[in-house]
């Protein structure tokens, strides 16, 4: 609860930064998973840590707010990040359900909301460099998991998980309108809980359970931006 509300007021502190001068950037890019979140080992795969998560999209929203000091501002991010299974990993489940009347293999699915301080600095007519660093919140939510077979049927709801996020980067700005940028974003360690539910000739049976091991979930995301 604390740690919500230290987020809270660091939110809240960004807001009332907001003057005349703010700026509002779209983003939209690629997000390459990093470390256990793009671990492929199938024995350990999202239950037991590791992620098995191919490449993905990221589409995002930035607000920055001036401060006093010349070329810092304040930044407020919020955005969602999809990533599919490996196409090798996807094959081998899609494989396995073969007979299968219905499926659904289980995506994931990040929405990281985070604040933080931009440095900015014009190099040449046109063209300025950034870097940038932000901490606050990120939800993990997984897509179901489902098999249906005749008379049997199989699903796995996984609940969302809130977890720390921070992101570190940098790129440049194009005639003050375009941006390229670079950044890792780190978002969060997920014990995530789910439920599961079997159905047997009209005979059904369910039970909760969560992840034996976190997941940690990581990106390094390739972003292309517009200001306005």
């Amino acid at each position: 609860m604390k740690k919500y509300l230290f987020f809270a007021i660091l939110f809240a502190s960004c807001v009332f930064t907001l003057n005349a001068q703010t700026k509002s950037e779209l983003q939209i890019g690629l997000a390459v998973p990093q470390g256990d979140f793009a671990d492929d080992d199938e024995d350990d795969a999202i239950f037991d840590g590791d992620g098995v998560a191919g490449t993905g999209f990221y589409l995002g929203y930035k607000l920055l707010s001036p401060l006093s000091t010349d070329g810092l501002y304040w930044t407020f991010n919020a955005g969602i990040m999809y990533n599919d299974l490996q196409s090798d990993f996807k094959d081998d489940l899609e494989d396995a359900v073969d007979d299968a009347d219905d499926y659904s293999l289980p995506k994931y699915l990040n929405i990281p909301i985070l604040a933080g301080l931009q440095y900015e600095k014009t190099i040449s007519d046109g063209l300025n460099l950034f870097g940038e660093a932000g901490v606050g919140l990120n939800i993990l939510k997984i897509t179901n998991l489902s098999y249906e077979e005749d008379d049997y049927e199989e699903l796995m709801t996984f609940k969302p998980s809130v977890g720390l996020g921070v992101k570190i980067g940098g790129g440049i700005v194009l005639q003050e309108k375009y941006t390229i940028s670079l950044n890792y974003l780190g978002l969060g360690s997920h014990k995530v809980k789910y439920e599961y539910e079997y159905v047997y000739d009209g005979e059904s049976e369910s039970d909760d359970d969560k992840f034996d091991k976190a997941l940690s979930v990581s990106s390094l995301n390739i972003t292309f931006g517009i200001r306005f």
